[in-house]
């Protein structure tokens, strides 16, 4: 799956800043953590207001955890529970990642 691809599809630019990171190494970043635990979602057939709030959950993520195991990432997915469900994962997917 080509990131810029993805982004520029819903007329977000890969360029645009979250904090110190671009839009598209945040998506790259979420990816890689979904690879992590084996699981998959194909942003593509996120809406453009349903990306937007999992890059923008991602940004607060990476104010308030850390960035090791994940975490980051981890939150952004668990804020976003409802909206990625209707996209492959599973709750037991969910707990999978949770890391309370």
């Amino acid at each position: 799956m080509d990131i810029s691809k993805v982004l520029i599809s819903k007329q977000i630019s890969p360029l645009k800043n979250i904090l110190q990171i671009t839009t598209e190494e945040a998506l790259y970043s979420l990816k890689e953590a979904l690879k992590e635990f084996s699981l998959s979602v194909d942003f593509n057939m996120l809406s453009k207001e349903e990306l937007e709030k999992l890059l923008s959950d991602y940004a607060n993520a990476v104010v308030t955890y850390h960035h090791e195991n994940y975490h980051q990432e981890r939150a952004a997915f668990l804020r976003n529970e409802k909206i990625l469900k209707k996209y492959g994962l599973t709750d037991e997917d969910f707990i999978m990642i949770d890391f309370t």
